[in-house]
């Protein structure tokens, strides 16, 4: 009786056994560490080449979007809604020009129509721009002051009147004329706006 594995035999166990080995190895020792950590680096790079792609088209927008800015530029360098000026004090000068202009055209004689007062404010209104203010004082005929009014609202840039109020008064003494004469005070807050952040944006643009 043999119990020996005969000698082909034997060796075509231990070939098996050394395949079998090998294929152990392999999936343990090659396969998940060399393998595995290759996919994952294979799939790593497909993330990148996805971001990349991604940025690329954005970049590629670019001159698209340089020249959107430049003609939202240009827009609002020819925007009749703000005044013309660059800073406050320069803005409250030019306003206060306009409404002496065209209280002059409406009122040839300052009798009929003159400005008693007028008064820079800085406002604190939470504007996305900055309002430039003068309190105004007139004292003015009706007739007149109706045709600066108009000329103000419908001006360009644009101009708002606030706080309008008006009084009638009596006892205004005509120059060389011995009888008096009725007359209106009229008071009201003359505005616009120049191209510079309102206190509100200003203040959270400073914001760290």
């Amino acid at each position: 009786m043999q119990f020996l594995p005969k000698a082909e035999n034997s060796r075509f166990l231990a070939l098996l056994l050394a395949v079998i080995a090998a294929a152990l190895v392999y999936l343990f020792g090659v396969h998940w560490w060399f393998t595995e950590r290759h996919l994952e680096i294979a799939s790593e790079m497909s993330d990148l080449r996805d971001q990349y792609a991604r940025f690329k088209a954005k970049a590629d927008q670019k001159p698209l979007i340089d020249r959107q800015l430049a003609d939202v530029r240009a827009f609002e360098a020819g925007n009749p809604a703000f005044l013309p000026e660059g800073d406050f004090d320069a803005a409250a000068a030019g306003l206060t020009q306009r409404l002496k202009q065209i209280g002059s055209s409406h009122a040839p004689d300052p009798q009929r129509c003159q400005i008693i007062r007028n008064q820079y404010s800085r406002s604190t209104e939470p504007d996305p721009f900055e309002r430039v203010v003068i309190k105004v004082r007139l004292r003015c005929d009706l007739e007149p002051f109706a045709g600066i009014l108009y000329d103000l609202e419908s001006a360009s840039p644009v101009l708002f009147i606030e706080e309008l109020a008006i009084f009638r008064q009596q006892g205004y003494l005509v120059p060389g004329q011995n009888k008096l004469s009725n007359y209106l005070d009229i008071r009201f807050d003359l505005f616009g706006f120049i191209r510079k952040p309102g206190p509100a944006k200003a203040a959270e643009g400073r914001k760290p």
